[in-house]
């Protein structure tokens, strides 16, 4: 009640100011550009049926996302399904997986004293956001430093691969690869895959392979890993494939790219730790990975997404980075989405619109040094129902601190506080609100002002 009246009184306040008042426009468009998610590292897709699960790296916990989209897998619907005891630190990497009709999530930990190794959760229920989650050690691995396992089946056979070292030293990861006994035993007998050996591989110190992920192409397997170290840009993707008819625990039956696959390029920093997911009708695949949120931004990142081509041979072929104004066309069977820009919304309070060649719509709305500043976006929903909302924004400069700068949205009533972390390219806070037929009026304000914030579009999905 208390912010509702806070809401009402600034409205007020800034009516009596005066206001500058554009005409909105909404345009339907069946495009998007590559950040997804604003925050996050490590991402995982898993489909099963006709929802998308998303996991990323939090530290502390694993937490589903689940989805009917793939270009809103962040804004899904969230469960913890597992939170740090106290004998765990630095949870890294879950990834969820459908295996002997139960679920199991693998991830990364360590215990106090010790170095990373790999666990799983189990859950036999048919609904991975009911029943219970058990927590199990992946037996039959040895106990040195283990990161980023995955499985892929091949001729019958289920493998797991993982990222590790040699010995007990932080030397370099290396990527290994065993059979599986269950979806919690592998094979005590494990084999390398890769090392670092090309000059791109071994950027930084220790030297690093890691982050394995799997994608099969009629007879080829296409093994993707990041290579060099992920705290700086020169972060990248190589890949190892094999011949479906070979032995996987043979690595001279791998063949190795001598060059990497993706690399830093566009302004796009630090490409790595990737997942991959498939279109709703399953004709398109795409890649999701993490990039730093500014040049040298290190393990600050977010999460963005394009598709994957092939070559005549069944190997990827991920060309290029996107750069974040770069459109491309929606994942088939996705909704179209409607597109308000900012320069069109109702500004009250001190705003300037400036040209911004970065942003998708080349000219931005700059301000919100104080907390009575509002930006006011007024939408046509064609129907009624739940629908996301993604406000596009950047920091027009470096925070005064190292802390998110939060953002109120408010749409219906319906108000929540969104934090915004800095980088240097426009990406979408995200939230979902119940929209009437007919006329919204959607509300953005700083929390407390102070720093500019730049801001581009709207954009509006309606959510099956």
């Amino acid at each position: 009640m208390k912010k509702r009246m806070l809401w009402l009184l600034l409205t007020i306040l800034i009516s009596l100011s005066g206001c500058k008042i554009n005409t909105d426009s909404q345009e339907v468009v069946t495009d998007f550009t590559p950040i997804i998610d604003n925050e996050g590292a490590d991402p995982w897709v898993y489909q099963e049926d006709d929802d998308y699960y998303y996991t990323k790296t939090t530290g502390n916990n694993v937490t589903l996302q689940r989805s009917k989209t793939l270009t809103q897998i962040a804004t899904g619907e969230e469960k913890v399904v597992f939170e740090a005891a106290s004998d765990f630190e630095s949870i890294w990497a879950p990834e969820i997986h459908r295996l002997d009709d139960q679920w199991v999530c693998y991830f990364a930990a360590n215990k106090p004293g010790e170095t990373h190794r790999m666990y799983a959760l189990i859950n036999e229920a048919e609904d991975p956001y009911k029943g219970q989650w058990i927590l199990e050690a992946v037996t039959g691995m040895d106990d040195k430093f283990a990161i980023d396992g995955t499985v892929f089946e091949s001729n019958d056979h289920r493998y797991f691969v993982w990222s590790g070292w040699e010995g007990y030293v932080n030397v370099a990861q290396n990527l290994y690869i065993s059979e599986m006994v269950s979806p919690t035993e592998v094979n005590t007998d494990k084999f390398l895959l890769s090392e670092p050996e090309f000059d791109w591989e071994k950027k930084q110190s220790p030297l690093i392979n890691e982050g394995p992920q799997i994608l099969v192409r009629n007879q080829t397997i296409n093994l993707v890993y990041s290579a060099s170290g992920s705290w700086d840009n020169d972060y990248c993707l190589g890949l190892l494939t094999l011949d479906t008819a070979k032995d996987p625990l043979k690595r001279e039956n791998w063949q190795k790219a001598d060059q990497p696959i993706f690399k830093s390029e566009n302004e796009v920093f630090g490409p790595g730790h990737n997942g991959f997911a498939q279109s709703k009708d399953g004709g398109e695949e795409w890649l999701v990975y993490h990039a730093a949120r500014w040049d040298h931004g290190g393990w600050n990142r977010s999460i963005r997404m394009q598709k994957i081509k092939w070559s005549e041979d069944d190997k990827l072929n991920l060309e290029t980075p996107l750069a974040e104004n770069k459109r491309q066309h929606l994942p088939k069977g996705e909704n179209q989405r409607y597109r308000l820009l900012a320069d069109k919304a109702q500004q009250d309070g001190e705003f300037e619109e400036i040209e911004d060649g970065n942003s998708l719509s080349e000219k931005v709305i700059r301000g919100f040094e104080n907390p009575f500043d509002q930006l006011t976006w007024t939408f046509q929903a064609p129907q009624a129902g739940t629908y996301s909302l993604l406000i596009y924004v950047k920091p027009a400069e470096m925070p005064r601190a190292e802390m998110d700068i939060l953002i109120n949205v408010a749409a219906n009533g319906q108000e929540e506080q969104v934090p915004l972390p800095f980088a240097q390219y426009y990406q979408p806070l995200q939230i979902r609100v119940n929209l009437e037929k007919g006329k919204n009026e959607i509300f953005m304000q700083s929390d407390i002002g102070i720093d500019p914030i730049c801001v581009d579009r709207l954009e509006i999905v309606k959510i099956d």
